[in-house]
């Protein structure tokens, strides 16, 4: 046989060994290792569910944060725990992996009784009207033809005056409780890193509209409250903020 044609063989074989090795060497599977933090933070993250989505096996974190699992490079894992952020990882590298979860902010609804509220200021409502002082809050013309009198009662009546003010005091109320609703004292302790005892303060000097925190969505929440806090972080001591009390 000509020497030639056995040495391309040889080499032709050679390769092919070589192919097979590396693709037998990027199968072959190996233990993944690492440690689950809290983004941003030293905290550590145990009982965090950790899946290699290629080959659907599963691990857990330890109480110090440490995983480890089954995987081959080209593997992904999927890292999951309740009230965090899931986060994916595709292994390229047998180096020990440091994972950071993000934590979920939960815009945990305050409980306001809006509608007793409601009730209350309508029975006040309710209690004016029934005084024959006025028998309505916004007098027709009719009601100044057919009863001169008590239309302009209604109008520069005193009764009438107290009952105006009255109505829009119960307008700014309701205003106020749908802000509290959204935006109050938990959910900014949540997004910052605010001592308890500025929260006041904070939002003395930085409270939403009624007409704002009716449009916005969670997202703008905490941007809004991300956005002021770093403004009164760095000029608190030159904010003149009046207090109600």
């Amino acid at each position: 046989m000509n020497k030639s044609l056995i040495y391309y063989r040889f080499i032709i074989a050679s390769v092919m060994c070589f192919c097979l090795a590396l693709s037998a060497s990027a199968q072959q599977s190996f233990i993944v290792k690492g440690v689950i933090f809290r983004k941003n933070t030293p905290d550590v993250i145990p009982q965090a569910l950790v899946t290699n989505l290629t080959r659907k096996n599963n691990g857990m974190s330890d109480e110090l944060g440490s995983f480890h699992i089954q995987a081959a490079m080209g593997d992904t894992l999927l890292f999951k725990k309740d009230d965090y952020a899931a986060q994916i990882l595709v292994v390229i590298t047998r180096v020990d992996q440091t994972i950071y979860m993000q934590p979920i902010i939960h815009l945990n609804e305050v409980t306001i009784k809006d509608k007793s509220r409601k009730d209350e200021l309508n029975e006040v409502m309710d209690d004016y009207k029934k005084k024959n002082q006025y028998y309505t809050l916004n007098p027709s013309a009719w009601s100044l033809v057919n009863s001169p009198l008590t239309g302009l009662y209604e109008i520069f009546g005193k009764g009438a005056a107290q009952a105006k003010r009255f109505r829009q005091y119960s307008k700014e109320e309701l205003e106020r409780a749908a802000v509290a609703k959204r935006y109050n004292k938990k959910l900014i302790l949540q997004v910052t890193s605010m001592p308890d005892i500025e929260v006041q303060d904070f939002m003395l000097a930085f409270t939403p509209s009624y007409e704002d925190i009716t449009v916005w969505s969670d997202y703008d929440i905490i941007s809004y409250i991300k956005r002021n806090y770093e403004y009164y972080r760095n000029n608190k001591s030159s904010l003149k903020i009046e207090k109600l009390y």
